[in-house]
């Protein structure tokens, strides 16, 4: 009850506080009032005059075309008034999230009712220290409490078999933010033909429908926007991805002509990528000689899949972290059933997330001096602690997370009705 409290009073607090006006916030107020005052063209060059006006910001607008639509109702509103109204739907969608997945998740954390209240505060106590969740306060308002929403949701709806709910909750991920659409990506290759012929089917319909509505040049200019988001590395005080600190190498191998990275840290860094691919694949081939109920496949699918999109992300900005908190949950719920070495990760990674701290990044980036090979290496490896350490998880510890799929509530699960779910019955109310 106290970190419940607690976690309130944050959410209240960080409501009430009129941080970010000209950050992430203005990103999407600015993008709704191009839409509404017709310069749909403009969203993505953020300098130019809204009706003449200066606009909130100069941040990029980097969602889909399609998606620029969502933001209109901020428009209508004065920008004060707009900050408060996106900060309550950023904490409903973070608190309807935790909901479910606590919901979901206390099932697997044992059956007596004091491991049932152990878990319940440790669930809650976690959701108050992961500081990925509260960076959309300070930075007046994110787009990914939805997400992390949407992924809730498309976690229960695929692991309860509904493709069409789970295809929906992706591609709707995906409009709103096109940096997770290797989720989708992953799904599709491992979810069977049906789940590959539904996502295709309804990605190619919306594709079609934007372009059909909005016209090819928008597309073409978001297009573009993308490419250059996946080529584009950003340093460590805005980034979180699992290559941040391989920016220390800047100081042995420096940039070349045009600002352009160094060959060798381009080499490296598209080396430990193309590890991480393969350690997915093996982690998913191995999968596949479980002998596990179609139920516990594809939540251990799911989940794989949101984590190897952020670990093979070159930018990961804090509050994409957020989503880390899918599989750490279920992790957190089987901890006994895990070995100590991995619980010890577990809780480092909550640890180090408290680093994630827009205050304690800008304090260490202006009071400390970033030149040398040894700090900023100490520093990257703080920023992309969590991740790094995910990463070892699955490599030491892959096995132990296999076994936790044989439990018992697992070989009670059987596919729910999409309506059953969303009002989080468990897996294992229902026999065939």
């Amino acid at each position: 009850m106290a970190c419940l409290i607690l976690l309130l009073a944050g959410a209240v607090i960080g409501i009430a506080v009129p941080a970010g006006p000209g950050w992430d916030f203005a990103n999407f107020y600015d993008t709704g009032a191009r839409v509404a005052a017709g310069q749909l063209r403009d969203i993505y060059d953020p300098s130019t005059p809204i009706r003449g006006a200066s606009p909130q910001g100069i941040m990029a607008f980097w969602g889909t075309p399609l998606s620029a639509i969502f933001y209109t109702p901020l428009a209508w509103l004065a920008p004060g008034v707009a900050l408060v109204f996106f900060k309550i739907q950023n904490t409903l969608a973070y608190f309807a999230a935790l909901l479910l997945l606590y919901v979901h998740t206390r099932r697997f954390a044992g059956d007596s009712p004091e491991a049932q209240s152990r878990f319940g505060a440790l669930f809650v106590f976690l959701a108050l220290i992961y500081q990925p969740f509260w960076t959309v306060y300070r930075v007046g308002g994110q787009t990914t409490p939805t997400i992390v929403f949407l992924l809730t949701v498309g976690l229960l709806t695929h692991t309860a078999g509904k493709r069409l709910w789970t295809v929906l909750c992706l591609v709707t991920t995906v409009l709103i933010k096109p940096a997770f659409l290797p989720i989708l990506g992953i799904l599709m290759l491992v979810s069977g033909a049906r789940f590959f012929r539904d996502a295709t089917l309804v990605g190619s319909v919306l594709a079609l429908t934007s372009v059909a509505v909005l016209g090819w040049p928008i597309h073409r200019e978001f297009l573009a926007v993308l490419a250059r988001g996946a080529t584009n590395s950003f340093p460590w005080f805005y980034n979180s991805s699992l290559y941040v600190w391989f920016d220390a190498l800047r100081v042995i191998f420096p940039a070349g002509p045009a600002g352009a990275p160094s060959p060798v840290i381009t080499a490296v860094v598209t080396g430990a990528k193309v590890c991480v691919l393969l350690l997915a694949v093996l982690v998913f081939v191995r999968s596949r000689a479980q002998v596990w109920v179609p139920a516990a496949r594809r939540h251990f699918d799911f989940l794989m899949a949101v984590s190897f999109c952020l670990l093979l992300s070159q930018t990961v900005w804090e509050h994409y972290l957020a989503v880390l908190f899918l599989p750490l949950a279920y992790l957190v719920a089987v901890r006994h059933h895990l070995g100590r070495s991995a619980v010890w990760l577990i809780w480092a990674i909550f640890f180090l997330s408290v680093w994630q701290n827009l205050i304690i990044v800008k304090v260490l980036r202006d009071s400390l001096r970033w030149e040398s090979f040894v700090a900023l290496l100490a520093v990257g490896l703080l920023k992309s602690g969590p991740l790094l350490l995910f990463l070892i998880l699955l490599v030491r510890h892959r096995a132990e997370m296999y076994a936790t799929y044989t439990l018992p509530p697992w070989a009670a699960a059987v596919a729910v009705p999409a309506a059953s779910v969303l009002g989080a019955v468990p897996a294992g109310a229902r026999t065939r």
